[in-house]
């Protein structure tokens, strides 16, 4: 089978996780043109003779690949996947999380044969950068809501439609078109922390668009988010993205200015059949959840 679209994983020591993640994308995606490419960095928990194992399992030698990397992190391990990805279209993804349908793959390729305008979608939520040029001296000025928003699109419409953004989070799908000519996740923001947004700025000053859509409050996949953030501490944490921020803003802030007000573009799902069947239970879940938020909040 011919791969249209290669899934990037890159793992470090998070073996039950990473089996659990294989394990849907078996479950789900089987029948699909997709190949999942783990790559391993420095484990040493048995995770490379996990892989072993699978490499050698029936869909594995259809659908699954794996490479080492020694102790690279996150940011390395996506550039080496984009690399080795031998289909058009790489999706990077996090051993945490959890695919739990059959309806998003079909729906992202659709997606992307539909509208060649789009370089790079994310699957979760997506960033809109304003023109605020204040102070950018601590982790709260980094995250200020007049220098950035956080969005799924505006809503109602926002179960239907894809929005268009600036920047991205993982995990996000990116045309390897795109990668090609711009280049891939810059390593000067090693480990993580705004690269992505950085290959963002750098795909939409190419010509093409960045769109967000809500995969994961449709419950297409489930994201275990403590597993990630809790390998370092609040305060490392804040400090790598408070520097990374200073190197984005650096870089991007006037072409940002620039582009205020900005006009934001929309396009309509390419829902499968499948994927209509399971929206209205995911809408009703999606509401029940804000309420439950809401009432936790309040």
């Amino acid at each position: 089978m011919t791969p249209e679209m290669t899934i990037v994983i890159a793992t470090h020591d998070n073996l039950a996780l990473l089996q659990r993640c294989l394990e849907g994308w078996r479950t789900h995606a089987s029948h699909q043109p997709v190949e999942l490419l783990v790559v391993e960095d420095g484990c040493r928990d048995g995770t490379a003779d996990y892989l072993r194992a699978q490499e050698h399992a029936e869909w594995g030698r259809i659908q699954f690949r794996w490479v080492h990397e020694d102790d690279a992190h996150e940011l390395r391990c996506t550039n080496r996947g984009l690399r080795e990805a031998r289909a058009p279209l790489v999706t990077s993804w996090h051993d945490d999380m959890f695919l739990e349908c059959d309806w998003m793959v079909p729906e992202l390729l659709a997606t992307f044969s539909a509208y060649p305008e789009i370089g790079l979608l994310a699957l979760s939520r997506g960033l809109r950068f304003g023109g605020w040029a204040g102070p950018l001296e601590t982790f709260e000025d980094s995250i200020d809501w007049r220098r950035l928003v956080s969005t799924i699109g505006s809503g109602p419409l926002n179960w239907l439609r894809l929005s268009e953004v600036d920047g991205v989070m993982r995990p996000w799908t990116v045309r390897r078109a795109c990668i090609d000519q711009v280049g891939a996740l810059d390593e000067e923001y090693r480990p993580t922390e705004w690269d992505e947004s950085d290959l963002s700025m750098r795909i939409r000053a190419a010509g093409w668009k960045v769109a967000t859509h809500g995969y994961e409050r449709d419950g297409a996949y489930v994201h275990q988010v403590s597993s990630t953030l809790g390998r370092h501490s609040w305060e490392r944490r804040t400090a790598q993205a408070l520097r990374n921020a200073k190197i984005f803003f650096g870089r991007w802030q006037s072409t940002i200015a620039a582009e205020q007000p900005r006009d934001w573009r929309t396009w309509w799902r390419r829902v499968t059949p499948r994927a209509a069947a399971a929206l209205p239970a995911s809408i009703v879940g999606g509401l029940a959840r804000r309420v439950r938020i809401a009432g936790a909040r309040g």
